[in-house]
């Protein structure tokens, strides 16, 4: 008998039980009626790739203009009838990336690859990553007032005129090459040409302005500009009028190397900088190779700093005078290497040239070997004082003609100039 109430007991407890479980699964259930599907994850065109496309073409097709903000992309190479891609508006905060893809010109050079502007006031543009070829100006401003370009990894190449001229402020030129552009040009050729305020950084110009009738700029920086590790070599050969390796007013160039310019020239000035300009580790050698007549490797106006440049074999066979550096009117010239400048040239020579200014730690040797002075006034000479200068611990030494001249009107510390 007890056995069996046990038995009941235990089968009331596992309903009791069961029951529980079967309600706590109904409750926590939710309901039966099947939930709506997933909702669309398909992106829009514009979310997957929100920029603008310029079409790419194979035969020549007008401008691709542009009249509002936003980010272009070109699809493919472009051969343009006339102007590449212009910008018509001061709209500004425009970018175009050429995707690694060639914009290319057919109408003889005559119009600009990529035009930024019809008015005045244009800020904000980059263009980058590709090549454009054959126009009149690869990338072309014609107005002073754009600021805030940025023209980064294009390659400007074979244009008639310019690889890139932007003559406003604030732009930044960078990792770009510029290649013969300006051959045969009757026009001034610039290589790199920019405004006040701007950086150029890292970036080579070379072969432009081949046989051109009017003066080459290879870079070419107003007022207040950062020149900086470019590359400039063997351009302006055969020009027929001035060479400038790198030209600026009031700025900085340092650690750029300037070499093989203007060779059989007019004339070449292969760092010229104006007004309190900062030029310091350059390396400036083998320009002016049978030049025919004056060759400068750096040349420093007003107040400027000539520091720690090495100015090697420039000028030889050069049919006028050769100047390794050349500083006038309160410079501060030191710790510059300047040897083998001016070797059979036909005019006289000088290692450095200053007047005004303070001279102290300068190494000038070997300069003028061979040269031919056009006259008593105007001899070779290692190291040649104008006058009223602070000049010590130089060492001047197997220059031809004098190894350093000693103006009553200088303060002379120790030097070596035997």
């Amino acid at each position: 008998m007890a056995k069996n109430i046990v038995q009941r007991k235990l089968k009331v407890i596992l309903l009791v039980v069961a029951g529980s479980v079967a309600y706590n699964i109904l409750a926590n259930a939710g309901s039966l009626e099947p939930s709506s599907g997933p909702g669309s994850t398909m992106k829009t065109l514009d979310e997957v790739e929100p920029r603008i496309p310029i079409p790419g073409s194979n035969t020549p097709v007008g401008p691709f203009y542009i009249s509002r903000a936003g980010s272009y992309y070109l699809t493919g190479n472009r051969t343009a009838s006339t102007t590449g891609i212009y910008i018509t508006q001061a709209v500004g905060n425009v970018t175009i990336d050429l995707s690694g893809f060639t914009l290319t010109g057919s109408d003889s050079g005559t119009s600009p690859g990529i035009r930024i502007g019809v008015l005045s006031g244009i800020s904000n543009v980059e263009i980058r990553n590709g090549t454009i070829r054959g126009f009149e100006h690869g990338i072309y401003e014609n107005d002073d007032t754009g600021t805030g370009h940025r023209v980064i990894n294009v390659r400007a190449i074979s244009n008639t005129k310019s690889g890139i001229y932007l003559p406003g402020s604030g732009h930044l030129v960078k990792d770009c090459t510029v290649s013969d552009s300006g051959t045969q040009a009757s026009d001034t050729v610039n290589g790199i040409y920019v405004g006040s305020g701007c950086t150029v950084t890292g970036n080579t110009v070379r072969n432009n302005g081949l046989r051109a009738v009017d003066s080459v700029y290879c870079i070419r920086a107003d007022d207040g500009c950062t020149v900086t590790g470019n590359t400039v070599s063997f351009n302006g050969e055969s020009a027929g009028v001035h060479v400038h390796g790198i030209y600026v007013r009031g700025s900085t160039v340092t650690g750029n190397t300037v070499y093989g310019n203007g060779k059989w020239a007019s004339s070449i000035e292969c760092i010229d900088a104006w007004a309190g300009s900062m030029v310091t580790g350059n390396t400036v050698s083998y320009n002016g190779i049978d030049a025919a007549r004056s060759v400068v490797g750096i040349s420093s106006r007003n107040s400027g700093t000539v520091t720690d440049n090495t100015v090697f074999g420039n000028g030889h066979n050069a049919g006028s005078t050769v100047y390794g550096i050349f500083a006038s009117h309160g410079n501060t010239v030191t710790g510059n290497a300047i040897s083998r400048n001016g070797e059979s040239a036909g005019g006289s020579v000088r290692g450095l040239y200053v007047d005004g200014s303070t001279v102290i730690g300068n190494t000038v040797w070997y300069n003028g070997q061979n040269s031919s002075p056009t006259s008593d006034t105007f001899i070779s000479c290692g190291i040649y004082l104008g006058g009223y200068c602070f000049v010590d611990q130089n060492n001047a030494q197997e220059n031809e003609g004098t190894n350093m001249n000693s103006p009553g009107n200088c303060t002379f510390g120790r030097n070596h100039a035997p």
